[in-house]
């Protein structure tokens, strides 16, 4: 498998810091978006915790080959020992910034959203908390990885609200979820079979605040190489006033190679890619 990848933060037009951090690892397969919230430096500070965190986690338990059982918090069964990696850096990373939050008045208020990618030639983990967003783009169609912990995005799926909506609403910024608010968080993980061509986005609200999902699909297919799409997004973020910071990582898969596996391995796979199907048909529905 061949793995392209770049990233970029900027601070815009607006703000006197970056809270927005990032982490591009290609060895890994693993690649990080965190935008950060709080008092003075406190925000900047939570993303990059964060960050550091779940980075210096995964590899540790992926070299010492770790069993589920020893990382930070009770596994979830229904994921692969590598999402169950991926679940543990993020609570573990949660639990750091609250109680720092706790013990420093300054840092009171202090965390940060989350979205994670981890690429392998079998597999792709996809986890998000907060409103930081995970797209694949995959045979002409954008889909939404992540789901966006907050109010109004709760209010569209119960279909209280439509998306346009939710676009002008004063609380479209306000999150159900976050790490640091409390001891214990909840991401969304999910997992689904790589395909050659596949091209994901990871992102901060600064970039989707400003730029669509059907914007984001047209500038992928008119600049599908990962660090001149990178580029080509904050620019846009930047001609439309650049509000927020904005953070963009792009990843982009080919020469991927089909292991035959056993049957319960391709079981799983076929398990994974029509959950992820049923998943883009109901959101459909819902908008």
């Amino acid at each position: 498998m061949q793995i392209k990848s770049s990233g970029i933060t900027d601070v815009g037009l607006k703000r006197e810091g970056n809270e927005d951090a990032f982490s591009v690892e290609d060895a890994l397969g693993l690649y990080i978006v965190a935008d950060g919230m709080g008092g003075h430096l406190a925000g900047e500070i939570a993303s990059r915790i964060a960050v550091d965190v779940i980075n210096k986690a995964f590899r540790k338990w992926s070299v010492q080959d770790v069993g589920e059982h020893e990382i930070f918090g009770s596994p979830d069964t229904s994921l692969s020992l590598k999402g169950n990696y991926i679940l543990g850096g993020i609570r573990l990373a949660n639990r750091i910034i609250y109680e720092l939050a706790l013990e420093k008045k300054d840092f009171h208020g202090m965390g940060t959203t989350m979205a994670i990618l981890l690429v392998t030639p079998s597999l792709v983990i996809a986890a998000n908390v907060g409103d930081s967003r995970i797209y694949l783009v995959r045979d002409g169609e954008i889909e939404r990885l992540s789901r966006d912990h907050s109010v109004v995005a709760e209010q569209v799926e119960l279909g209280m609200m439509t998306e346009e909506e939710a676009e002008s609403s004063p609380l479209r910024h306000v999150l159900t979820r976050n790490l640091g608010s409390s001891e214990d968080v909840v991401p969304d993980i999910f997992e689904i079979e790589p395909n050659n061509n596949d091209l994901f986005i990871l992102c901060s609200d600064g970039l989707t605040d400003l730029v669509s999902d059907d914007e984001l699909l047209s500038m992928s297919e008119e600049e599908p190489e990962p660090g001149r799409l990178c580029r080509r997004l904050v620019d846009e973020v930047l001609d439309r006033g650049a509000h927020d910071n904005t953070t963009v990582i792009s990843v982009s898969l080919s020469d991927i190679v089909r292991s035959k596996g056993g049957f319960f391995q391709r079981l799983g796979y076929m398990l994974g890619d029509a959950l992820f199907s049923i998943q883009k048909r109901a959101r459909k529905i819902i908008r």
